[in-house]
């Protein structure tokens, strides 16, 4: 019929935005303080995804597990002695702070507490109080890039049965933020070109 036909042609001129439909259906919610921390320019999207999941504790750390009903080893997967929770895995896990120790160095933080008692939402606050851009985004690169390989290497180890060193993934999480900063040089140096002398001048 012709209000058919004039429905189609309209729906044809709609643009439809996925965020639009989902604040429509679920309502509007407030703003996380630290959603540009998470979500920010130059970031990896899969490392910024995973990041977001660890935030809201959502990944399925063992602990959730055992919670969920499942029976399944407490252990971590990298000391193999504390059991695997969020915190543990990325703070108390001796393993982990290898890796943390080294990218707090390499992007000049300065934590005046123990890594026990270190969450991620003050590491946030840490980077986000830097005034400098480029070395904020550098730091939250570098970040993300450490909550990722972690993550990786615990899923590895779980069902591939594959251990790496600590250092091998300090070694990986280097290439692949060197490897960020040089996909966009030419899209615009002007980032780029200053967030990797600031990356080079710290090695």
């Amino acid at each position: 019929t012709e209000n058919q036909l004039a429905l189609q042609v309209h729906l044809t001129t709609v643009k439809y935005k996925c965020g639009e439909v989902y604040t429509y259906l679920k309502g509007p919610r407030p703003l996380v303080p630290w959603a540009k921390l998470v979500w920010f320019s130059y970031g990896i999207p899969r490392h910024s995804f995973l990041t977001w999941l660890v935030l809201l504790d959502r990944c399925p750390t063992r602990d959730r597990l055992i919670n969920w009903g499942l029976n399944v080893v407490p252990h971590c997967l990298h000391c193999n002695t504390g059991q695997e929770s969020i915190n543990h895995l990325y703070f108390e896990c001796p393993y982990s702070n290898t890796i943390w120790t080294w990218i707090v160095n390499r992007c000049d933080l300065h934590l005046s507490i123990s890594w026990e008692d270190t969450t991620l939402q003050e590491m946030w606050l840490l980077q986000s109080l830097r005034e400098n851009k480029d070395s904020k985004r550098l730091c939250l690169l570098a970040t993300q890039a450490t909550i990722y390989w972690i993550w990786s290497e615990r899923n590895a180890r779980l069902h591939h049965q594959v251990f790496k060193p600590p250092e091998t993934l300090i070694t990986t999480i280097d290439r692949q933020i060197r490897n960020r900063l040089q996909s966009f040089r030419h899209a615009n140096s002007r980032a780029s070109s200053p967030m990797t002398q600031l990356w080079f001048l710290r090695s």
